[in-house]
């Protein structure tokens, strides 16, 4: 059962990383001269990213991508810990993590691009952390089954 739990695991984290910079790299050759907007303040707009959520700690550099790192690294410890119904949130955090981490080594700034309105630009990393962290605070308040901790 362990086996199949990491195996989940890997290919929730692969899946994020792997749709993230495929579309951050066709978003980058198809905007990066100008945003392309859909439906009124909902489009693709071109933002480099060189703090946290939110535009925070702009040019944070080096010391962001090591807290990066080392959150991600216990995450993963987490994900080990944690009873496997907390499996597919944290990777969805782990992946979303890794696919900025990615960004942050290669260009020293993560590549923004989903623009909603008054929101700041985010993109799938993005949204994959925000998804896992609202699963992992479902999972966390709602009661434990009773088969322990295989459930």
């Amino acid at each position: 059962m362990a086996r199949n739990r990491w195996l989940t695991a890997a290919a929730v984290v692969v899946a994020v990383v792997a749709a993230d910079q495929f579309t951050k790299t066709a978003v980058t050759h198809w905007a990066a001269d100008r945003p392309h907007w859909f439906r009124g303040r909902f489009g693709i707009e071109l933002a480099h990213n060189t703090g946290i959520s939110f535009g925070r700690l702009q040019g944070g550099g080096r010391p962001v991508m090591v807290v990066v790192t080392v959150v991600t690294v216990l995450l993963v410890v987490l994900m080990w810990r944690l009873p496997s119904r907390f499996t597919v949130p944290l990777a969805l955090i782990v992946g979303g993590s890794l696919g900025n981490l990615v960004d942050r080594y290669r260009y020293g700034y993560v590549v923004d691009y989903i623009a909603l309105g008054l929101w700041p630009n985010f993109n799938v990393a993005d949204a994959a952390i925000l998804s896992g962290a609202v699963l992992v605070a479902w999972q966390a308040l709602r009661t434990a089954p009773p088969r322990g901790d295989d459930a």
